[in-house]
């Protein structure tokens, strides 16, 4: 006789998913912002990333109760966050590194430019300006991975507190 199993789903599959789906949902938002003439890394646009990245999580968490047996630790809500963020950034950055680099050299400039200007209004002096902004695009990257994730595993840890659902019987 035939068993048909499904296999068991698991934080990992969830978060990878949805992960694919944020990425995409970046990558679009991301080119939208590019091609309007805006800075896409100015920090007004982060608002509506973190609620789109909360909403996400909030929905892989749903897929993975509706799913499974109903439940989810907080653990595991956390690492579904994790795996959404990692997966997320991941193919994000590639994009946006790649874009910025090779496609369209100049996107970066309106960052810089807001950056120069910011720090003209606070007052600091053109050889101070040089050295931020040369720092700046020598850390960039690597913050932006940083940052990236440890904000989307955050979005993780706090979305989780809200939808996880213990299991009343002990698994052991």
């Amino acid at each position: 006789m035939e068993t048909n199993t499904t296999p068991a789903v698991t934080t990992r599959s969830v978060g990878v998913k949805w992960g694919l789906i944020s990425a995409l949902i970046s990558i679009v938002f991301f080119l939208v912002l590019i091609f309007s003439g805006q800075n896409a890394f100015d920090n007004k646009w982060n608002w509506i990333g973190l609620v789109i990245s909360i909403v996400l999580v909030f929905l892989a968490h749903k897929e993975f109760k509706d799913t499974g047996d109903g439940y989810m630790s907080y653990g595991q809500g956390i690492a579904i966050g994790f795996w959404v963020a990692l997966v997320s950034l991941a193919l994000s950055f590639l994009v946006t590194y790649l874009y910025v680099n090779f496609i369209d050299t100049g996107a970066m400039d309106l960052f810089y430019e807001a950056q120069i200007e910011q720090m003209s209004k606070q007052g600091m002096q053109d050889d101070q300006i040089d050295v931020a902004v040369g720092w700046t695009r020598k850390l960039f990257w690597p913050i932006y991975l940083f940052f990236g994730l440890l904000f989307g595993v955050l979005v993780g840890v706090v979305v989780s507190i809200f939808t996880q659902k213990k299991n009343p019987q002990p698994v052991f």
